[in-house]
């Protein structure tokens, strides 16, 4: 498959991790969610590594790059977690769409990826579809945006959406001296061991209720190794657009499943988005 498949397979997968985690994270604390789904993220690739015998040697220079990748994805999973628990999806799953954005400035710097202008255009129209998604009307089309001055949980996924655009490219250096695969487990493990202090101290109560991460682990873990062997395979900053396709998928299964009704900015939306991914698969 080519990057574009699994992008589109992380996209799916992304949705419905989404809605998982709004499910099962109402009662538990951000930091225990964060560590269990890690965990078990963990435990799901490091079998896949052990079967298929996918052993690299380890150097100072990987090691680098796979310590401040794993302590800057730590800190964004807890604040996209802590969003997710405590606020309205239409208002802060936008703020994820600036993530290619970022990444448009970031990846030419750190990894020397330089962009077709047709691949620009098709990630600013894909970004422009999916914040249209999520306004409710014409005269509030800026409203996502507004909210993230004034919502705590719309500000904490904004600050996880800046630091997933930077750790992506961090991402790609580690899968070129290894692979996706081994990186998956180096990076998951490394964050799930950042992460059990925090989730030690919101106490012994709450860890039996690490059983329900067990579905977002298992979905994030496929969310994941999907996105590392598309970034593996292709540009980070189109890989990131094409994944935005989850939000469409969110969309369509309230229409389908929940027989939410259909808006006109969302509609649009989704059209938007689907030209800038042609834009993107044909002429990035």
């Amino acid at each position: 498959m080519n990057w574009f498949a699994f992008s589109l397979i992380s996209s799916i997968t992304l949705s419905l991790r989404e809605f998982s985690v709004k499910r099962a994270g109402k009662n538990i604390p951000s930091a225990v969610m964060s560590f269990g789904m890690n965990f078990f993220m963990f435990l799901i690739i490091l079998v896949l590594n052990v079967l298929s015998r996918n052993y690299h040697p380890l150097t100072l220079h990987f090691a680098g790059i796979l310590i401040t990748a794993a302590i800057l994805d730590s800190l964004a999973t807890l604040l996209y977690l802590s969003s997710i628990k405590t606020g309205d999806l239409s208002k802060i799953i936008p703020m994820l769409c600036f993530i290619p954005v970022i990444q448009l400035f970031v990846t030419p710097v750190l990894i020397h990826e330089n962009l077709s202008v047709i691949g620009m255009m098709g990630v600013f129209t894909v970004v422009s579809g999916s914040y249209l998604l999520y306004v409710e009307s014409f005269d509030g089309i800026l409203s996502p945006i507004r909210s993230a001055f004034r919502d705590k949980s719309a500000m904490m996924m904004l600050g996880a959406a800046f630091l997933w655009g930077i750790t992506s490219s961090f991402h790609k250096m580690g899968i070129r001296q290894t692979n996706a695969l081994f990186w998956g487990a180096c990076e998951i493990g490394l964050i799930s061991l950042i992460l059990s202090p925090f989730a030690l101290r919101a106490g012994k109560t709450h860890w039996a209720s690490l059983k329900k991460t067990i579905l977002p682990g298992f979905l994030s873990s496929f969310t994941v190794l999907s996105y590392y062997f598309a970034i593996g395979l292709g540009p980070v900053a189109y890989v990131s657009s094409v994944r935005r396709l989850g939000v469409l998928f969110t969309m369509m299964m309230g229409i389908l499943i929940l027989k939410e009704g259909i808006r006109r900015l969302g509609f649009l939306g989704g059209i938007i988005m689907i030209a800038g991914a042609v834009l993107i698969s044909l002429f990035g």
